[in-house]
């Protein structure tokens, strides 16, 4: 008997995830900022972890990390890598830079993205001490606040860190094409002819970017915005709808996506008067039907009417979460309640 109790636990202990057994070890690893010589082994290590398991196709190069983390007009990306004693970089946390104003004072804000650790390292707190890493870098830079939009998996992990939970997303869906339901966790692919729809410099040149002073918790735009968000994007494309009325004007900025043999819209941001929301509809749906759409996704904010987003069409889903993490805690109040966001699916990095 005794013998066979210690062949039992020879073979637990063989079975058991162990660092050291399978020569693995964080006794050794550094946390500290990215230079240029990490961002190849970042890009590899984000490729191989994430490209089996996402919605989108997406082609990550030099030129896609520089375009997110280093060219964006709020700044850049705060870059928190994980080195073991080989000088391999085994994990990597990015903080995204945002600007947000509230009435007319301006904020600075980042968003956690393509957080990623080496399988073999996983499990140890590598996560947490990157994190903890950004976070002291973020408040050195004045930073008022941490959002991001965790699935089901990843919102507890946020949640044991601080974060505070704020709301689902709640998205207007239009239904045109049901099959696309059975289809719709196959990869996706960005459609490259977008036709006339096709977002250019001089279609954003004349937008009027009014500075509104309801208090609302809202993303500076700008042209450079716009330009770097959606006309720069190295493998997204991206189409524009104006509608114009009595010399006011709405723009629609969208994405429409290949999956299987269905296709999806999604209104990424909307820019404009508001009140002009019902003419916007009618143009994004003749275009959803020009592309042979099979469903139109907008992410909602305060400034919809449900009844008419429901005469029009759509109804509400809720899919992903808003969590956030004040640092400046005169926000609190304001940051915490889903209602006082201007949501646009342009915040999401993979839209």
């Amino acid at each position: 008997m005794k013998t066979i109790i210690l062949l039992v636990l020879k073979i637990a202990q063989f079975l058991k995830p162990n660092n050291k057994r399978r020569g693995y070890s964080i006794e050794n690893i550094i946390i500290r900022e990215y230079n240029t010589k990490d961002i190849d082994q970042i890009i590899e290590l984000n490729q191989r972890v994430f490209s089996k398991q996402e919605h989108f196709e997406i082609k990550r190069d030099r030129v896609w990390f520089e375009w997110k983390n280093l060219k964006n007009p709020f700044g850049e990306s705060i870059i928190i890598v994980s080195e073991n004693e080989n000088k391999e970089i085994v994990g990597s946390r990015i903080f995204w830079a945002w600007k947000f104003k509230i009435r007319m004072n301006e904020f600075l804000a980042y968003q956690p993205i393509d957080t990623v650790v080496d399988p073999n390292y996983q499990g140890e707190g590598l996560f947490y001490k990157m994190t903890k890493k950004a976070l002291d870098i973020a408040l050195e830079k004045n930073s008022s606040f941490i959002f991001n939009f965790p699935n089901q998996n990843s919102l507890p992990g946020y949640l044991n860190l601080g974060w505070s939970y704020v709301s689902k997303l709640i998205w207007y869906v239009k239904i045109k094409n049901p099959g696309y339901v059975f289809n719709q966790n196959k990869q996706a692919e960005s459609l490259s002819d977008l036709k006339n729809y096709k977002i250019t410099e001089e279609k954003i040149k004349d937008i009027k970017f009014k500075d509104n002073f309801d208090g609302k918790v809202k993303a500076t735009k700008s042209f450079s915005f716009i330009k770097w968000r959606y006309i720069d994007h190295p493998f997204f494309n991206y189409g524009i709808i104006t509608y114009k009325k009595n010399k006011k004007e709405i723009c629609g900025i969208f994405s429409i996506n290949n999956i299987g043999n269905y296709r999806e819209m999604f209104v990424v941001d909307i820019i404009g008067d508001y009140r002009l929301i019902e003419g916007l509809l009618k143009k994004v749906n003749e275009a959803a039907k020009e592309f042979n759409v099979s469903v139109v996704y907008i992410l909602r904010n305060p400034y919809f009417n449900d009844l008419q987003m429901f005469k029009s069409g759509y109804i509400k889903l809720k899919n992903k979460n808003l969590v956030c993490l004040p640092l400046n805690l005169c926000l609190e109040g304001k940051l915490l309640k889903y209602n006082e966001w201007e949501m646009f699916g342009g915040l999401h990095d993979a839209l």
